[in-house]
Formats: structure tokens, sequence, C-alpha cells
């Protein structure tokens, strides 16, 4: 197994991303074969999810390639709470990259298919209507949400929403683990703060204008779509999945062209569950 960090030239930045190729990877017409991942909300490629899943992929001798959208991570730029379809740049900047220059030590690989969770996962959808030629066989959606417009029960405290509704933006801060209701700072071993974060009115507004409905205009005639939700996700109401599965079923040519599975006990973040 052979691990490279490299960046990756956007529209608006750098990309940092990580590939892990198997000693021996599968191929196709001479080319090795390759996943992209893409992560969720203000997450990176080091989240134990992504690790896990690339290591896995290694085992079944197929190459990853996880990267972080800008502002995320290592990559270079800012990010907001409603650019889903800047994400979907960043995920057509990538594949145009691995189709054109390839890997470190290797320009000859093949993109079958992208694997994203939750934000990701939105994202990932619009980049397959928006460039459907670089849409690859197999799109694997994670826990991805279909109404942007409905807010995580309780995501937002009251001071939140009153500093919203005053100064039209507020400070968001997420926790390493499981965040307070009161979003204050903790320093014990339990909580940690990993991130603050500005929420605008306006990029609350970009994220609930924002249609999964272009899902109906997925290449389905040369597309797999497996979309995956735990029964325990607290994050994603499962009718947001069965809804891509409705308007996807409804646009395939072959019902087989679109798979949903619900996996028991599983959750939002897939870290206790196998």
């Amino acid at each position: 197994m052979s691990q490279t960090e490299f960046f990756v030239p956007s529209h608006i930045s750098q990309l940092y991303a990580r590939a892990i190729v198997p000693n021996v990877p599968r191929t196709t017409n001479g080319r090795i074969v390759v996943f992209v991942l893409s992560h969720g909300l203000l997450d990176n490629i080091d989240a134990p999810m992504f690790r896990h899943i690339q290591q896995t992929l290694c085992t079944l001798s197929i190459a990853s390639v996880a990267f972080d959208f800008h502002g995320n991570g290592r990559s270079t730029g800012t990010t907001s709470y409603g650019n889903y379809h800047d994400e979907a740049d960043d995920i057509a900047s990538l594949v145009q990259h691995l189709h054109s220059v390839g890997l470190p030590n290797t320009n000859h690989v093949h993109v079958i298919g992208i694997l994203a969770h939750s934000k990701g996962a939105s994202s990932m959808m619009l980049f397959a209507t928006k460039y459907a030629y670089l849409c690859p066989p197999l799109l694997v959606n994670l826990s991805g949400r279909f109404w942007l417009a409905r807010e995580i029960t309780m995501r937002w405290t009251q001071e939140n929403q009153r500093q919203l509704r005053e100064t039209g933006k507020f400070l968001w801060r997420r926790y390493g683990a499981k965040p307070t209701k009161s979003n204050e700072i903790i320093t014990g071993s339990k909580q940690q703060l990993v991130r603050e974060y500005w929420i605008s009115m306006s990029d609350m507004a970009e994220r609930a204008g924002t249609d999964m409905g272009v899902v109906q205009m997925l290449p389905l005639h040369r597309t797999f779509v497996l979309n995956i939700m735990g029964s325990k996700d607290q994050i994603v109401p499962d009718d947001d999945v069965w809804e891509y599965d409705r308007l996807m079923r409804m646009a395939a040519p072959q019902a087989d062209r679109v798979v949903t599975r619900i996996v028991p006990g599983a959750k939002h973040f897939w870290n206790k569950e196998r």
C-alpha cells in the first residue's frame, strides 16, 4: 500500500487530497480504478470514518482519494453554510484532475465512483447533474439531506437565533464530542471546541434555496446510485433518503439503477457501527 498527499487546483482554492493505492490495485483497460470520498459539514478527511473507508477499500484492492472541500481541513480558502454549489465545483475540479493528470506516480486512472457523506452527499448530487459528463458509474449517498430548507432541531440555540434576528449573523461553535445546548466553551476531556464558524442570514437563505429535486436530471442511463442511511440517524430524517429514492426511481430507465438501504442501529456519523 502507498499513501500520498497532494494539492489539486480548484476554481477558488487549492484542495488537499490523500490517495491510498493498494500494492496490487484493481484496473480496467490498463487504468487504476479510483473511488473519490467527500466529507460533510465542517469535517475533513482525517475523520475516523474516512480513514476507515479508505483502509477498507484498500483491502478490496481499490484505490481511493479523499479530499477536503475548500475552507475545510488543509485546503485553502473559506467555506460557508450554504455553499453546496461551490462544493459541487470542488468535486468537479478533483475528478477532472484525476482524469487528466492522474495520481502522483501514475497518470492512468479511472474514477469509478464517489462516496459522499451528509452535506458532501448533497453537493455530490449537484455535481453529478451539473457535470454529467464527469459523473462516474456509481454514486454512494451516505446520510445525505434532501430538504435543505429544513433545519435540524436544536442545532441553533435561542441565543444563536436572537443574534441572527438582530445582527444577521452568529458565531456557531462546533465540538469534537457531543455539544452542549448552551454552546458554552468546554475545556474538559469529553468535549472540546474544535471550530468557531460564522453563519449569516444569507448563508441560510442560500442553503434553503438549493433545490435537490435536480436529482431527476442525474445521468441514470449510465450511473447507479446507492442511498444509505442509519436507522438511528438523529441529524437527517429518514424521509430525506426516501425522497431521493422516489425522485430517482421516477427518472431512472430501470428500477435497479437506484438502491436504498436503511442500516439498523447506525447513526449519522457511523462511528460506533460496522
